[in-house]
C-alpha cells in the first residue's frame, strides 16, 4: 500500500499535466519539409511531411489540412552534412505567434524514420506543456479594412463597378512576376506573368484570357520581367531578365496584341523598371562579376530601333543594388534614395551616400534568387554556391506615396525561405522619417510580386497559395485591389 499511493499520485499528476489542459486534441497542419543535400528533394519533402503526420499522437493532434485551419503550424527541415542529418521542426502558435524548435539528429538513411519517431515523441512532449489554445480571433469581415488614414483604403468587399477586389482562378504553376501593359479601348487590360521558364500574356475583362504563351531554354531561368514603351511607338515592350549558366542572358520582347516578337536576347544586365506608367517609365540595367555580385553603377535603358545600351549612371549607396531601391525627391529637390537593407531594413540616403533614416522594423522579404558559384581563396579554385535573393520592389506612386511589401513567414537555416502571409505598407517621406500612412490587413499566402494601376487606383497582386510538391506544380493567384 505505501508503494501504490505514491505511484497513484505520479499517475494522477502525469495525467493532469497531459489530458485535463488539453480537453481536445488541438488542430495542426505539417507543411511539407525543407530539404537540403538529399537527392529527389520533391519526393523526400512530402515523404518526410507524411512519416512525421503519421507519428504524432491523435490524443494531441488533430490533423488539418490547411494552415488557415490550424491553431499549430509545424514547420520542418531536413539538412544532411555528409553522413549526418538534421531534422528540425518549428511549432508556431497562430493565434500569438510563439515558436518551440524541436530537433533530432542522427546518421544514415536507415536512421531516418527512427529519428522522425523520436522527433515525433519531443514533440508530442512541447505539446502536452501547452496551455489551452484559445480560438485565434475570427477573420474580419468582408466589407471591413484597415486604414490609418481616410485617404487611402485597402477595401476587402467584392468587386463593383471596378471598386474593390477581383481574384482569377487558381492558375497552375508558381509565378514570380508580374506587369502590366496596355488597356485597350475595349477596356480589356493586358497583363503579362512570368514563372522561371514560361512568360504569359492574359487580357482581363470580365475575365481573364490566356492570349499568348512563351518559354525560355531549360538552362536559363527568369528572374523578374517588367514593361515599358522606350520608343514610343505604342507598343509596350517586356524587358526580361534571366540569369543562364550563372550569367545574364536577358532578352526584350514585344507584344503586339496577339504574340511575343523577341527583340533582342542575351543582353549582360538585370532591368528593372521604375515609372508610374509604360509611357513615363525608367528601365534600369545593372550588370554582375562573374562570382554573382552586382558590378558597376546602375544605368538607364535606351532603345534605338532593335539595338539597346546604356546611359546616364547612377551611383547607389551601398547596399543598393537593381532590385532593392527607388528614388525620392528630397525637400531641396535633390534625389534620396531608398532602400531595403540585406536584413530587410528601409533605409533614407542622400544623395550623396550618407544615411538619413532607418526603419525600426523589417520589410521586404522574396523566395526569388540565383545561383553563382563562389570562388574561395584555399587551394579549392571552387567553392560552394552563392545564393543572392532578389527584393520585393519599391514602388513610388504619383502623389509621393511609397509602397513597400512585407512578407513573413520561416526564413530556415542555410537558403531556405518559406513565406506564407504578406501585408502592403504605404509611406510618405517629411524630409525627415518615412511616415507610415496606411496598411492593408495582413492576408495569408506569399506576395511573389504586385504591380500598380496609376490611372484606377488598383494594386495588382501576384500570390503564391500552393507551394509545389510530388503530385502538383503548385499554384498561383492574380488579384485586383482597389486603393482610394
Amino acid at each position: 500500500m505505501k508503494l501504490i499511493i505514491p505511484v497513484m499520485s505520479t499517475l494522477i499528476l502525469f495525467f493532469t499535466t497531459l489530458g485535463v489542459v488539453h480537453s481536445a486534441p488541438i488542430k495542426t497542419h505539417v507543411e511539407q519539409f525543407n530539404v537540403v543535400g538529399a537527392p529527389n528533394n520533391e519526393n523526400f519533402k512530402q515523404t518526410l511531411q507524411g512519416i512525421l503526420t503519421s507519428r504524432l499522437s491523435p490524443d494531441l493532434v488533430q490533423l488539418v489540412e490547411k494552415p488557415d485551419q490550424a491553431e499549430l503550424l509545424l514547420i520542418g527541415s531536413y539538412a544532411m552534412f555528409g553522413k549526418i542529418f538534421s531534422l528540425d521542426i518549428l511549432i508556431k502558435n497562430m493565434g500569438n505567434g510563439s515558436l518551440i524548435k524541436v530537433f533530432e539528429q542522427g546518421e544514415g538513411q536507415e536512421d531516418v524514420i527512427p529519428a522522425l519517431g523520436r522527433l515525433a515523441r519531443k514533440i508530442d512532449a512541447e505539446l502536452a506543456k501547452l496551455p489551452a489554445i484559445a480560438a485565434s480571433p475570427s477573420p474580419l469581415p468582408a466589407a471591413s479594412q484597415v486604414t490609418l488614414k481616410d485617404k487611402y483604403v485597402f477595401r476587402t468587399e467584392p468587386l463593383t463597378n471596378n471598386s474593390g477586389i477581383w481574384s482569377s482562378p487558381p492558375l497552375d504553376g508558381v509565378f514570380n512576376s508580374i506587369a502590366m501593359g496596355r488597356t485597350r479601348s475595349s477596356g480589356e487590360r493586358e497583363l503579362f506573368i512570368a514563372g522561371e521558364q514560361t512568360i504569359r500574356a492574359y487580357l482581363k475583362g470580365i475575365e481573364l484570357k490566356l492570349v499568348a504563351e512563351i518559354t525560355i531554354p531549360a538552362t536559363g531561368k527568369i528572374l523578374a520581367i517588367d514593361t515599358a514603351d522606350l520608343d514610343r511607338d505604342g507598343l509596350p515592350e517586356l524587358y526580361v531578365t534571366i540569369i543562364d549558366r550563372e550569367m545574364p542572358r536577358s532578352r526584350v520582347y514585344q507584344f503586339d496584341g496577339a504574340a511575343f516578337v523577341m527583340m533582342a536576347e542575351n543582353l549582360p544586365w538585370f532591368f528593372r523598371g521604375i515609372g508610374h506608367d509604360i509611357i513615363s517609365r525608367t528601365i534600369y540595367a545593372q550588370e554582375i562579376d562573374n562570382s554573382g555580385k552586382y558590378y558597376g553603377d546602375i544605368k538607364e535603358l535606351s532603345k534605338s530601333n532593335a539595338r539597346f545600351t546604356t546611359v546616364n549612371p547612377l551611383k547607389l549607396p551601398h547596399p543598393g543594388n537593381i532590385f532593392n531601391f527607388n528614388r525620392l525627391i528630397g525637400a531641396s529637390g535633390k534625389d534620396n534614395f531608398v532602400v531595403l537593407d540585406e536584413d530587410g531594413y528601409l533605409v533614407i540616403y542622400s544623395s550623396g551616400g550618407s544615411e538619413v533614416w532607418k526603419s525600426s522594423e523589417k520589410y521586404g522579404g522574396s523566395e526569388s534568387f540565383f545561383k553563382s558559384e563562389s570562388h574561395s581563396s584555399t587551394r579549392s579554385s571552387r567553392g560552394s554556391n552563392q545564393w543572392s535573393f532578389l527584393e520585393q520592389r519599391i514602388m513610388l506612386l504619383k502623389d509621393g506615396t511609397l509602397i513597400v511589401p512585407r512578407n513573413e513567414g520561416t526564413i530556415s537555416f542555410g537558403n531556405i525561405r518559406v513565406f506564407d502571409k504578406h501585408t502592403l505598407f504605404a509611406f510618405e517621406w517629411t524630409g525627415a522619417v518615412l511616415k507610415e500612412k496606411w496598411h492593408t490587413r495582413q492576408l495569408s499566402d506569399y506576395l511573389a510580386d504586385y504591380a500598380f494601376d496609376q490611372v484606377s487606383g488598383e494594386v495588382l497582386l501576384l500570390e503564391v497559395i500552393q507551394k509545389p510538391g510530388i503530385f502538383n506544380t503548385g499554384k498561383s493567384l492574380i488579384s485586383i485591389n482597389k486603393i482610394n
